[in-house]
Parts: C-alpha cells; sequence; structure tokens
C-alpha cells in the first residue's frame, strides 16, 4: 500500500484521517505545519498528499506550489472546509490532483486516495489532467447522485470520455437519467462554454426531424418561406444530444451517418454543404444492436455511436442510491434559507421496498408530491403517492421475515455487529450523510463513527 502525508494543524482532524487511512490498509505520516510536511518530503518515501487549506503560517494553496517545485509528479489532495468553485480553480492551477470538503464522506475519501494512487504508479499527472480528471471527479458531476458501485462506475466512465470528442451511447430505461449523464459530459468536456443542444428524436414527426436537424433552404417545402438553419448548425462547436435515437427512420439514418463522417450538412432542398463540428451523444432505451440484427437500424451507424457505450442500470438494481437521491431532491425543493423536510422511517422503508418502474424520475416526482403536502418537518406514507405506499407495502407484506430469512445461526458478536450496522446505516440516513451530526446523535467521537464506518467497508483486495 501507498505512504500518506497528512498535514493539517488540527491534531483531532489528523488522528481521524490517519484512523481512517490505516483501518484500510495505509501507512501514513503526519505533520502539523507546511514547513514540517516539507521536510519529510525531502526524505522521499512518500506517494500521496493531503493537505489542509487553513493553516498558518503557510496555508495549503501556498503548501501545494512549493511541494509541485520538487515533487512535480506527487497526486495532492487539498482539504477544506471553504469549498467553492473559485477554490478548486486555485487548487488546480497549483497543481493539487483533487479537492475534499470538511465533513468528508469516507467512500470519498477513499476512492480519491485510491485514484491519486493510481495517478502516482502511473508517473502523476499535470495540473491540466488533473484539473480534468480530479475536480470533475465521480463525486461532482451536476445531479448526479452516485453511491452504488454501478452509478460509481457510470461515473468514471463520464470522467475518463468528456475530455475527448469520442461519439458515445448512453443506453437505459426511460427515467433512469440518460440526459442528465450526456449533460454532465459535455459540461465537463473542452467544448462546455459551446452550445449544448438536446432532440427527442421520437417526439418530432419522421417527415419533420431531417428539417429539424439539418435546417432548410426557402420553398424547401409547403410552408418553408424563409432559410431555416438545423439544430446541427445551432450545436456547432458544441454538443447535440439525440434522445430516443432508436425511432428515427432508416432513411434519415443514412444522412446522419454521412454528417457524423464527412462532419458537414446539407440543409432539405439545398445544394451546399455546410461544415459542422459538433461532438454527438446519443441515447437510447432499445437494444440498437439488436435492432441491427434485425434490420430495424442501420449497422454501420451503430458502430459510429457506440465508440463509446454507457449503460444506466434501472433505480430498482441500485437501491443504495434510493435514500441519497431522496435526500437531494428534498434538498432541491427546499425555498432557499429554508430547512429541507426530511424522511421518516417508515417513509424510507416505502422507498426502498417499492420498484420504481418509472427510475429516478418517478422518485423525484413522488418526492415533489410528498414536499406540496409537506413543506416542512419529517414525511410519513400519509404524504407519498398512494400508488407507491399501496405496491410498497404489498412488497413488504410478501417478504419473508427477517429471521426466516436468515441462511444460518450465527453468533452473538455477529448478530450485535449487523444491528448495530444497521442502526448506524439509519442514523446516517436520518442525518442526510452528514456526520458530525450522526455522531452527536449517536453520543459518539466522529472518530469512532468514522472507525465504525470504516470497519463496515469491504476489505481492500
Amino acid at each position: 500500500m501507498s505512504k500518506i502525508l497528512i498535514v493539517d494543524d488540527e491534531v483531532r482532524i489528523l488522528m481521524l484521517i490517519q484512523t481512517l487511512l490505516k483501518g484500510n490498509g495505509y501507512e501514513t505520516i503526519a505533520a502539523k505545519t507546511g514547513e514540517e510536511a516539507l521536510g519529510i518530503l525531502a526524505q522521499g518515501g512518500i506517494d500521496v498528499m493531503i493537505t489542509d487549506l487553513r493553516m498558518a503560517p503557510m496555508d495549503g494553496l501556498t503548501l501545494i506550489k512549493e511541494v509541485k517545485k520538487t515533487h512535480a509528479k506527487l497526486p495532492m489532495i487539498l482539504l477544506t472546509a471553504y469549498a467553492s468553485v473559485e477554490t478548486a480553480i486555485d487548487a488546480m492551477k497549483c497543481g493539487a490532483f483533487d479537492y475534499l470538503t470538511k465533513p468528508f464522506k469516507v467512500d470519498e475519501m477513499l476512492a480519491t486516495v485510491k485514484r491519486a494512487e493510481a495517478a502516482a504508479a502511473e508517473g502523476g499527472g499535470s495540473a491540466q489532467e488533473a484539473a480534468a480528471g480530479g475536480a470533475a471527479s465521480r463525486y461532482r458531476f451536476e445531479n448526479i447522485v452516485a453511491t452504488s458501485p454501478s452509478m460509481l462506475k457510470v461515473c468514471e466512465m463520464i470522467q475518463r470520455v468528456a475530455p475527448t470528442a469520442a461519439t458515445v451511447l448512453i443506453y437505459g430505461e426511460s427515467g433512469t437519467g440518460k440526459e442528465v449523464v450526456a449533460r454532465a459530459i459535455h459540461s465537463h468536456s473542452p467544448r462546455k462554454e459551446k452550445p449544448w443542444v438536446a432532440v427527442n428524436c421520437a417526439a418530432i414527426p419522421a417527415d419533420l426531424l431531417e428539417s429539424e436537424l439539418f435546417g432548410h433552404v426557402k420553398g424547401a417545402f409547403t410552408g418553408a418561406v424563409a432559410d431555416k438553419p438545423g439544430l446541427f448548425e445551432t450545436a456547432n462547436g458544441g454538443t447535440i444530444f439525440l434522445d430516443e435515437v432508436s425511432s428515427m427512420p432508416l432513411p434519415l439514418q443514412g444522412k446522419l451517418l454521412r454528417v457524423l463522417q464527412e462532419k458537414e450538412i446539407r440543409r432539405v432542398g439545398g445544394n451546399d454543404t455546410i461544415p459542422v463540428d459538433v461532438r454527438v451523444i446519443a441515447a437510447s432505451n432499445a437494444n440498437l444492436e439488436q435492432m441491427a440484427a434485425e434490420g430495424a437500424f442501420r449497422t454501420d451507424l451503430y458502430y459510429r455511436f457506440a465508440v463509446i457505450t454507457i449503460e444506466i442500470p434501472p433505480l430498482r438494481d441500485r437501491t443504495e442510491d434510493i435514500l441519497p437521491l431522496a435526500a437531494h431532491f428534498l434538498r432541491g425543493e427546499a425555498p432557499a434559507g429554508a430547512a429541507a423536510p426530511t424522511l421518516g422511517k417508515e417513509a424510507q422503508d416505502i422507498l426502498m421496498a417499492y420498484k420504481w418502474p418509472g427510475n429516478v424520475r418517478e422518485l423525484e416526482n413522488a418526492l415533489k408530491h410528498a414536499v406540496t403536502f409537506r413543506p416542512e418537518g419529517e414525511i410519513g406514507p400519509a404524504d407519498l403517492p398512494e400508488k407507491i405506499v399501496a405496491r410498497a407495502r404489498e412488497s413488504l407484506a410478501s417478504a419473508p421475515p427477517a429471521a426466516a430469512a436468515a441462511a444460518a445461526p450465527q453468533s452473538l458478536k455477529s448478530f450485535l455487529k449487523n444491528k448495530e450496522k444497521e442502526y448506524l446505516s439509519r442514523i446516517l440516513a436520518d442525518s442526510d450523510g452528514d456526520k458530525e451530526k450522526a455522531a452527536k446523535t449517536l453520543q459518539v467521537s466522529l472518530a469512532t463513527l468514522y472507525r465504525k464506518i470504516s470497519d463496515d467497508a469491504p476489505a481492500a483486495q
């Protein structure tokens, strides 16, 4: 395992991070000042550095600048309770690999350290590379809440493909968030300052879709009283998102293929070609490869789209994301400056038991419904949509009792540990992930809470 240098003038934070990292197999060394850290680095053997921002006399950004002069390839993580866009930009400019905000999440800390460790093994990276792969990390994509391994994998894919020009195909059921993922790719790409254009191919009549995409000239058809640019021209320099691309008529697929190959369009009724520089992201809830095999979709266009494929799992297959998503939506519905309503235990059980055929969109709508009737305080079953409550209770009633579901008897120690884990998860959910608040509720120190969470984490492979 890597050797990590932790720099912080707060002894409590130093001990907490050391306990967390040691519990996951890392070797650590602590420094209380930037000057002490520079002395340790001069001795060699450090693979990753984690430093606080607010320190005296040398702050974290200054320390990163100094370290970069002599250890240009060392991945450095900035730890701050005062995170902002400006902080992130400054950190990246100074040479930081990534930054974390206090109070940090255990899984976020460990994931960031693992990525820094991997960067160190590959020879580190420049500040520009860090800005692409660090600050735009898997945990900071707008409106994406990722707790489950499957969604963390999606976030990792976004992080990898966003800086490239590759065409991307996104698969997922309706309501899983395909456009949210596509927007994240665009907003973390070199094209982020250029246009973003989203097109629902299924919502536009087939005979109008070509004109919408490529534009038309005056007189091209009845009603074409003037030249009109298409959406590809509108998106020039940026990204076009073609949602439900499986509904595109076969003749139009051939014309789209030519646009992807030649990077130019021809307006309907026109003879001139117009060059366009557009990144294409497509999405479908149907299997395009299977459609191509059946002759319902052009095989050559499918392979043009599928340079990079991202599959978004349905919400029922990533139940770890349900409560964090619910908390995210509740915060979004709260008026500015007001406390968001919380989910009571019964409401949490209902959300976890429901199968969510409408995926994330259905969950968001359910929370909007609840906030309408309970704009503050604790949300209960009566505040949720009746259909969801009824079906969830049917599912709960048909589930085997916990005792009957146990595969085999267990020791008292294992039983108590499992119960403690369940209780910790419940208190963390009730606290919206705020670990300081959870520690106060549990009447334990923050370090103890982090240790218990770390003990529950799967062992490193």
